[in-house]
């Protein structure tokens, strides 16, 4: 009896500790994985696998008439989810599904009712594709070899803001130091008109000011939340720098923000621990 009750206080012990280390809530967040078609390229791929090991996750294709199913042809109802990611590298335009006026009514429906979208990359655009901002977007084309380190560096007025958290706002925070073979977009500052959101960082090039883009953002529409991740900061094919580390440790910050602030975020943070034992990754 002794011995079986030790075994059950350190398994206690254990699972205590299991659910201290993980991301708060992340496991919790469910994530829609916004995509064109079912053959993704070879960055978004990256980053919407590392989004399934740590998120309950799907991959949503969008259709013309403003649909989504799943890449097995389930159609998948948007509100299911807390947070929707639209990232997006390939060519110079997101692909034509997004573009239709069904889809981004069904965007925008999703939006104003209290969801969450966290768009990274060329997905950065879709503000203006949407309504969202009016313009001011600039298209990036592939990174080149040998770039210095690149990243934000977070505005004196949301530097404590969650996106941060576990990272030092008081300094630039690089996020790639290695070549990105994919497009990407971001609010450019010549002589043009500031995002129509909140900027929570500036771009940052080997340390020093950028050339005027603002590539994170937040916006509030409606009830919903929009951030955005623009420039050279979604190198996700990189697994082994700091920099990867810190794009990863923002992304998840910024998808259990979004999540935990999204009308359909279906577990009550408040007092609660991140999840069961059984639970880590039911679907």
């Amino acid at each position: 009896m002794k011995r079986s009750l030790t075994f059950q206080c350190l398994y206690l012990i254990l699972l205590f500790s299991v659910v201290a280390i993980l991301p708060a809530y992340s496991i919790d967040v469910t994530v829609g994985l916004l995509a064109g078609d079912n053959k993704l390229g070879v960055v978004e791929e990256a980053a919407y696998n590392w989004a399934e090991d740590n998120y309950q996750s799907t991959i949503l294709i969008a259709n013309d008439n403003g649909t989504f199913k799943t890449d097995g042809g389930t159609t998948k109802k948007l509100d299911e989810y807390a947070v929707l990611w639209l990232f997006y590298t390939e060519t110079n335009q997101l692909p034509a599904p997004f573009l239709t006026d069904a889809t981004k009514k069904s965007i925008l429906n999703y939006l104003e009712a209290g969801g969450a979208i966290f768009l990274s990359a060329l997905g950065l655009r879709y503000v203006v594709d949407i309504g969202v901002d009016e313009g001011n977007v600039r298209v990036f084309q592939p990174l080149g070899k040998g770039p210095p380190e690149i990243g934000i560096k977070p505005t004196d007025d949301f530097k404590n803001h969650p996106v941060y958290k576990g990272l030092d706002s008081g300094k630039p925070i690089f996020l790639t130091s290695m070549d990105q073979a994919g497009f990407t977009a971001d609010f450019i500052n010549f002589k043009a008109n500031p995002p129509a959101g909140n900027i929570l960082g500036t771009k940052t090039r080997g340390g020093g000011a950028g050339g005027g883009e603002r590539p994170f953002v937040e916006y509030e529409v409606e009830d919903g939340k929009i951030i955005t991740l623009g420039h050279h900061n979604g190198v996700y094919t990189d697994t082994k720098s700091p920099e990867s580390d810190n794009l990863r440790k923002l992304t998840m910050n910024v998808l259990n923000y979004l999540g935990e602030n999204s009308a359909f975020f279906a577990v009550d943070p408040n007092g609660k621990l991140a999840t069961t034992w059984g639970n880590l990754k039911s679907k």
